[in-house]
């Protein structure tokens, strides 16, 4: 059986990414990688990028962090009203100011995507889709588009960030395989209702591993083509963990980050 650890969308959360970090060790599995959005809207994005390039995890480049890495004057990001465009500015500037040269260098030179492969199984890992750095992988999008965006990143299981949300699917591409989508969630900035950090646990195996290990925390299925005998499992656990939030939105309004950012880091 293989463990992997997923967690994203930290957003200048230290406090959360500790969290994340320790519940990681604590659950004991040692494969771990980071989907991206080291920065935007938290207090201190230099020093998650401290302490996740410590870790030594591989890291994908977000959206966030391609903007700021990049100077682009942007993170790409969608803000439904003029009020969310206006706090998101604001984050923006506060990021790219509190970070110097090289903390930008690592930003825009992250990798665009990882490729595992586990019983031959494909894996992609990517930020946000295997098409688009900021593209929003909704729950509600049509199985059959879904397809076709594992085809595009020609994998069988496709895992992001980038909406904050944590989910599992599994879907049936043209060529009658299963195809799994894995979100993260958010490690820093749940939008789920839920505050908690937020981190995912693959595992792969014998479906009577996957099935036991997972004790019906997600769908569980097989990988792959139904021709195949031997068709490894996938399962996925979320975990959630708590951190002292308040702590955080108060260093984001000392700051002078915007009280409604604070406010949704509280309501998750």
């Amino acid at each position: 059986m293989r463990r992997i650890a997923l967690y994203s969308d930290i957003h200048g959360n230290v406090p959360a990414l500790e969290a994340v970090l320790a519940d990681i060790v604590c659950a004991g599995v040692t494969e771990r990688y980071c989907l991206g959005d080291l920065v935007g809207y938290g207090p201190d994005p230099s020093g998650v990028v401290a302490r996740v390039r410590a870790t030594g995890d591989p890291v994908i480049r977000g959206n966030y962090d391609d903007g700021v890495g990049k100077r682009a004057g942007n993170c790409g990001c969608y803000y439904p009203t003029p009020e969310a465009k206006a706090d998101g500015a604001e984050s923006y500037s506060f990021t790219d100011g509190a970070l110097d040269d090289a903390e930008h260098e690592y930003l825009a030179l992250l990798a665009d995507d990882i490729r595992l492969e586990e019983s031959g199984a494909r894996v992609l890992l990517c930020h946000a889709s295997p098409r688009r750095i900021n593209e929003y992988l909704m729950l509600d999008r049509p199985e059959e588009n879904l397809a076709k965006l594992a085809d595009i990143g020609a994998a069988d299981v496709v895992c992001f960030g980038h909406i904050h949300i944590p989910y599992h699917r599994v879907v049936t591409a043209d060529d009658g395989r299963a195809v799994h989508f894995v979100s993260d969630g958010s490690a820093g900035r749940p939008k789920d209702g839920d505050p908690r950090a937020c981190w995912a646990e693959l595992v792969f195996g014998t479906k009577a591993e996957v099935n036991k290990h997972c004790e019906g925390d997600s769908v569980a299925g097989p990988v792959g083509a139904p021709g195949e005998a031997e068709r490894v499992w996938l399962g996925v656990v979320f975990h959630r963990v708590a951190y002292d939030v308040d702590v955080v939105a108060g260093a984001m309004l000392a700051a002078g980050l915007p009280q409604r950012l604070a406010d949704t880091l509280r309501t998750g």
